[in-house]
């Protein structure tokens, strides 16, 4: 079963019968959602505007990072996905699913620093400790 969703557009010269052309014409958009007899789902406003967030934030950093050979973590955007705190931690978990990347540092700050690291640790090995700690602690 597939939804669709259909949109309907209309304008005011449309409704008056008038041509499109006309001056002062203005169009709307509605949308309505079609599951096929199952109920609709709602949408979570707020769960989107923290994926957005997110993903603005780790998109500013990843191109703030892209002209350095090393990572800044001190980077106002890196600082702006820390302060999501927990909020945050389902998409970095996406994020590390994918592959090695410095916002695994964000989950220290997040979690109050629980790894203690001795000497050098690999970021491969950080993120893969952390993928985890998730897995077992958190509903990611």
């Amino acid at each position: 079963m597939t939804a669709s969703v259909e949109y309907r557009i209309k304008t005011d010269a449309m409704l008056q019968h008038q041509r499109p052309e006309d001056e002062g014409v203005r169009v709307s958009m509605s949308a309505v959602q079609s599951n096929l007899g199952r109920q609709s789902k709602e949408l979570d406003l707020e769960e989107s505007a923290i994926f957005s967030t997110f993903v603005s934030n780790y998109e500013s950093f990843i191109a703030a990072n892209a002209m350095s050979s090393v990572s800044n973590m001190d980077n106002v955007y890196f600082r702006e996905i820390v302060k999501m705190g927990r909020r945050a931690v389902p998409y970095i978990y996406r994020e590390l699913l994918k592959g090695p990347t410095d916002l695994v540092y964000a989950l220290d700050e997040i979690f109050g620093h629980p790894i203690k690291y001795s000497g050098f640790v690999p970021l491969k090995q950080t993120c893969d400790t952390w993928i985890s700690i998730l897995k077992q602690t958190e509903k990611v």
